[in-house]
């Protein structure tokens, strides 16, 4: 028997910030180059060119949703973008603050 559960693993975020599509309500964006407008299966950024390895989604997504991705794309790595986000600042800030 097989499920889904969140498992808390360190990624460097440098990597995940450069291959990171996030998922909104109708479309979906390159983190790396903040490019919107891209199929939420896009595999690469028509952009900048970016391999998409991770993704994250806006807002909380169910279950069904998230199996159905994992289906089509089953190369990805689901993030929780609210925790990305969070640790992006704090770099940010240690950054901001080392100058």
């Amino acid at each position: 028997m097989s499920g889904i559960l969140r498992v808390w693993k360190e990624l460097d975020l440098k990597d995940v910030e450069d291959h990171l599509i996030v998922v909104g309500d109708l479309c979906a964006e390159c983190f790396s180059c903040h490019q919107i407008d891209l199929d939420k299966k896009a595999v690469q950024c028509p952009h900048c060119g970016a391999q998409f390895k991770y993704m994250g989604f806006r807002r909380r997504i169910d279950i069904g949703y998230m199996r159905k991705i994992k289906q089509e794309l089953p190369h990805l790595v689901f993030i929780d973008f609210d925790d990305f986000k969070k640790n992006m600042g704090k770099s940010d800030a240690r950054k901001l603050l080392d100058i």
